[in-house]
Formats: structure tokens, C-alpha cells, sequence
């Protein structure tokens, strides 16, 4: 396949991905207005700073930090053109090309790693998965981090074949990004941008070292201004969020130690303290008890976190993590065909990992993402929705064996000619 015929390919595939979520939005989401999670957060925060009113807290005039602030921010411009008058469809519409864009850096990641076949499956795979699609309807971090992540790992593409500093600032500014995105994907700054400078091949070690520093800074100046305001503005020490205590205080409490709930996070537990003082005082407050709980059930752990781990890898209780997302804007039926499509996808993106490497081709960043949310959730709480990052390169794994067997069906259905009589 030629490459405008690739492009003109995979542009349909972004269209027809786009026409559908934008779909999904005015048919179904854009109803879902009366939940309250975190999505209200960043919708109120997009109208506050539409308005020039930086992240404060919904109803009130004081700084906040509960999360980092990529989302809110790509939702300014719609906020800023509509309003918050017209309710949240026009946020929700961003998110929706937000996720197209996720469907069209899949289809180039696959391409520039195994050619255009490859490319095009992933990006169908993107555009069809429930997992991919539901994100796109709500106003969560989860498109933006997928969306970050493929940016990501088609910088370490770009930087593996052409080791320049600009490439090495390109991996770095996507993994800041990323990091803004949702705050444990700062952990792609050490674990992705660091090794993808130092295992480039073809150059001296002064030269790896040298990538190396390039990228660190560039996440470095992309997360420093967020940072800088947090640590100027906050009475205790707060770096991408202060919303760290919230979560620590929701997974360490008998409500997620045991029975039905365990392995998962608990609102009533997350709310049950009243302390006075900014988020950074709260959330400090919120660590301490959580600590000590942990610490007083040190011989609960172990279960708690091996629930966790099913969860979050959909092993564990996937029917009820799916009615559990229902709250948060994501329908139980697409939940569950979503988890199955994921049960099919992990054969094949293990014969991917085959096929990559006896062709020569690195896919070791793909895998990265997997490690990163398997230590947030055992530190935390396991849920669907935290696999989000990872889902990105489990089509772009999957792919190479899709197209194999498409191959191998295609031969066995086409006519055998005389000669190949026996």
C-alpha cells in the first residue's frame, strides 16, 4: 500500500471515529448531567479559567489542585466560545476529537512501526473499542492521557530511528505532558523518556547522555510552571495534585479492606474526615490517617492488593467494575463488551510481542504503561478506567497478529488455479 493511499485510509478511519463519538455524545452523554464525579470538576474549572479565574475550587474562590490541569485546559476553548450556559455538550464534543485524534496517532504509531496494514488495524481496533469511545463522551482524564501516550510512544519511534536533540525534547515534552494528564504518568519521565534516550542505537554513550538530559529537561519545563504555582500557593508541599490524600484515604479503610468492596475505593471513607485548611492541608490530614490505617492492617495487604490487581486487569468482580462505572458515565452494556474485547485483544497482543521481535522491531515501550498502572493500583484502588494509558498499545500490539491471520484467511478462501491441483 502506497502511502496516499494509507493516509486517505486512514483519514476515512479517523472520520467515521469521529462521526460516531460525536454521535454517541448528542445521542447519549450529553444527558448525563446529573451524576456528580470528577468530571464536574473539570467542566467548572474550563469555565473558570474561560472566564480568568484560575482553578478554583467549584463554588468558591480559593485555589485548587485536586487534579492536574491538561484536561481542564483543553476544554477552555470550548468553554470560553459556548459558556457553561449551554451545559456541557460543547465540552463533551471536545473530548470526542480528542479521541478521534487518539484513533489517527494510533493508525501512524502502527504504521511507522510495522507498515500501513498494521497501522490501519490498529486504528480500526481504536475506533471501535468501547474503551476507546466511551472515554471520549465524558469530561475525564482518560482521552487525554491515551491521547498523550500515543504521542509518547510515536516520540520514541521518531528518536530511536533519528537520535537528534530534538527528537529526545519531543519524548520529553510528551511525557510532561502526559503527567499533566493524570499524575502517575509522571513515572513515563524515568520509565520511557530516560530509556528511550539511553538504548537509541548507532551513537556514543556521551550521545545517549547527552538525549537523555534533553528530554528530562523538556518534561521538566513542561510540568514546572504547574508545579512552581502549587508550591507557591498551597501551604504544604504540592506538586501535580493535591489530590493524592482524597485517594489514600478512599482505598485504606475497612470499606475496601474487605467484603464486596475490597480492592476498591470508598467515597464515604474519601469524605468521612473534616479538617480546616487548603487542599494541601486536607490532603496531608487524609495521608496520615490512611498511613496509619494500612500500618494497623498490615496483615490485610497483601489480599487488598491482589484485589486491586484483578480489578484494574479485569480478573477480578469485572461485572460489578462495570456497574461501578455506571456512576461515572459509562454504560454497563458497552463496559462489558469493552472487558470482552480486552479478553480477545491479550492473546493477540502476545503474538504481537512475537512477531515484533523476530522482525527486530522495539515494542518494549508499549509495555511500559502496563507496569505504571500495575503500581498505581496495588498503591491505591484497582478500576476499569485506570487501564486507559495502556489500552493504546495493546491495539498497536494486537495488530501485527490481526493482520497475519487476515492473510492466511485470505489465502485460504481464494480459488485454487489448475496448477495448484494435485
Amino acid at each position: 500500500m502506497g502511502p496516499r493511499r494509507f493516509h486517505t485510509a486512514l483519514a476515512a478511519i479517523t472520520l467515521g471515529a469521529l462521526a460516531f463519538r460525536v454521535g454517541y455524545v448528542l445521542v447519549y452523554t450529553r444527558y448525563e448531567n446529573s451524576k456528580l464525579y470528577d468530571s464536574f470538576w473539570y467542566g467548572f474549572t474550563s469555565v473558570g479559567l474561560a472566564q480568568g479565574h484560575f482553578f478554583q475550587e467549584p463554588f468558591a474562590s480559593v485555589p485548587t489542585a485536586t487534579h492536574p490541569p491538561l484536561t481542564s485546559l483543553l476544554l477552555v476553548p470550548a468553554s470560553y466560545l459556548f459558556g457553561y450556559h449551554t451545559g456541557t455538550t460543547p465540552q463533551r464534543l471536545t473530548m470526542a476529537m480528542l479521541g478521534a485524534l487518539v484513533v489517527l496517532f494510533v493508525g501512524l504509531l502502527g504504521s511507522r512501526m510495522a507498515g500501513p496494514w498494521v497501522g490501519l488495524t490498529a486504528a480500526v481496533l481504536a475506533a471501535l473499542a468501547p474503551d476507546f469511545w466511551m472515554p471520549s463522551g465524558i469530561l475525564m482524564s482518560e482521552t487525554p492521557a491515551m491521547l498523550c501516550t500515543a504521542l509518547v510512544y510515536l516520540a520514541i519511534v521518531r528518536l530511536d530511528r533519528s537520535p537528534v536533540p530534538g527528537n529526545a525534547a519531543l519524548a520529553g515534552v510528551a511525557c510532561g505532558a502526559a503527567a499533566l494528564a493524570r499524575p502517575e504518568l509522571a513515572l513515563y519521565i524515568p520509565f520511557l523518556a530516560v530509556p528511550a534516550a539511553l538504548l537509541v542505537r548507532g551513537v556514543s554513550g556521551r550521545r545517549r547522555l547527552a538525549l537523555t538530559s534533553v528530554a528530562v529537561l523538556a518534561a521538566i519545563v513542561v510540568v514546572a510552571p504547574w508545579v512552581g504555582r502549587n508550591l507557591a500557593t498551597f501551604k504544604d508541599p504540592t506538586f501535580l495534585t493535591s489530590g493524592d490524600g482524597t485517594v489514600l484515604l478512599g482505598s485504606y479503610c475497612p470499606a475496601t479492606y474487605s467484603g464486596p468492596g475490597i480492592g476498591y475505593w470508598s467515597i464515604t471513607c474519601a469524605v468521612s474526615l473534616h479538617v480546616r485548611g487548603d487542599e494541601s492541608v486536607v490532603s496531608n490530614a487524609d495521608q496520615k490517617v490512611a498511613v496509619g490505617y494500612a500500618e494497623h492492617h498490615l496483615g490485610h495487604l497483601p489480599e487488598v492488593m491482589l484485589a486491586r490487581f484483578g480489578r484494574v486487569w479485569g480478573l477480578y468482580q469485572p461485572f460489578k467494575s462495570a456497574a461501578s462505572e455506571v456512576n461515572e458515565g459509562r454504560p454497563f452494556e458497552a463496559s462489558l463488551a469493552g472487558t470482552a474485547l480486552y479478553y480477545l485483544l491479550l492473546p493477540l497482543c502476545v503474538g504481537g510481542i512475537v512477531i515484533y521481535r523476530r522482525a527486530g522491531v522495539r515494542q518494549w515501550f508499549l509495555m511500559v504503561p502496563a507496569g505504571v498502572v500495575t503500581v498505581v493500583a496495588v498503591v491505591t484502588y484497582g478500576l476499569t478506567r485506570l487501564r486507559a494509558p495502556v489500552e493504546v498499545g495493546m491495539v498497536v500490539l494486537a495488530a501485527p497478529a490481526l493482520v497475519l491471520i487476515g492473510r492466511w484467511v485470505g489465502r485460504g478462501l481464494m480459488p485454487r488455479s489448475r496448477s495448484d491441483d494435485p
